[in-house]
């Protein structure tokens, strides 16, 4: 009895996420809003997968998520910073092959950024946006999508990196782009494995924190030069 729950639970993971999943790239690929407003559709849609979920199987969103607050360790802070500078180091270096001017026009046409509203909107995606996709992601997905702890978690990754395909679509050539697909991949189970060792989605949360930091200072000296 108790392994049919657990495959139900499987089922209406996978279910909920990839609708979620769907919604969002119809929203990226069709509705196109700005970036506020596809914000509140993006919280609205995550959240509501989880407590959906939570709601069937009689949970609370903690126990759905895996969310606990835990002093982060020294380690953790250092590869924060770690963090931060690998992206720094890796655009300076890879900056010759992207087509600045094509992300400079998505993020100021597509996503409506301006020098206005670039602080507010850099500022959700480093608190905000970094807190939705892990708890989603790390939190819930890799939790939920197979008894299968490792299944899971590689599905978790792999979802992950397809959700940001939409979002960067034609932001840079293919090999680059296949490489970035790889790499955001990669990262996942990076974030996973330190939400694993720190006993709480609230460490990857700060990780990704910091990844989004470097890229939106990369976003900054673009718009502001």
């Amino acid at each position: 009895m108790k392994k049919e729950r657990f495959d139900k639970e499987n089922l209406t993971a996978l279910i909920l996420s990839m609708t979620a999943i769907a919604v969002m790239s119809a929203v990226e690929r069709f509705l196109m809003p700005p970036y506020f407003l596809k914000s509140i559709i993006k919280a609205t849609v995550f959240t509501m997968a989880i407590l959906i979920h939570g709601f069937l199987f009689r949970k609370s969103y903690s126990q759905v998520t895996g969310m606990r607050f835990k002093a982060p360790s020294r380690k953790l802070f250092l590869f924060m910073f770690l963090v931060y500078l690998f992206i720094i180091l890796a655009f300076l270096i890879a900056r010759d092959q992207i087509d600045l001017d094509t992300i400079e026009e998505r993020l100021l046409e597509k996503e409506g950024l301006n020098r206005n509203n670039f602080l507010f909107i850099f500022s959700y995606i480093i608190l905000c946006n970094s807190y939705l996709e892990e708890s989603f992601f790390r939190g819930y997905l890799s939790r939920h999508l197979s008894s299968d702890t490792g299944i899971a978690r590689i599905c978790s990754a792999i979802l992950f990196a397809l959700y940001h395909v939409s979002i960067m679509s034609g932001w840079f050539p293919p090999v680059l782009f296949i490489l970035l697909i790889a790499g955001l991949s990669i990262s996942a189970l990076v974030l996973q494995y330190i939400a694993d060792r720190e006993e709480t989605i609230a460490a990857s949360w700060l990780v990704h924190a910091f990844a989004n930091l470097a890229i939106n200072t990369i976003g900054t000296i673009m718009i502001l030069t």
